[in-house]
């Protein structure tokens, strides 16, 4: 089980059909960023179109169509001090 640190130079809006961006086995560790919604980075710039960009998608050696994977998230960090939503949180 490796650790990879994968910096993303593409996102999508639509994973489906793009290309892996990153290979992974079964046990690995990825540390990745992502954007916020509206394409912004972490200094606030634009690096990618709305809506929702994302990072990948990763590829798991050895998956095969069917299977179930799990993910599991072991930490979350906010990249900047400020975020924004469309309706306000209760």
């Amino acid at each position: 089980m490796a650790t990879h640190r994968f910096t993303p130079t593409r996102y999508h809006n639509a994973i489906g059909t793009a290309e892996p961006c990153f290979r992974l086995a079964d046990g690995d560790t990825l540390i990745t960023d992502t954007i916020d919604a509206s394409g912004l980075d972490a200094h606030e710039v634009a690096v990618a179109p709305r809506p929702n960009p994302m990072t990948g998608p990763f590829f798991i050696e050895g998956a095969e169509p069917g299977d179930t994977l799990a993910v599991r998230i072991d930490r979350l960090t906010p990249s900047r001090a400020t975020g924004w939503t469309y309706s306000p949180s209760p």
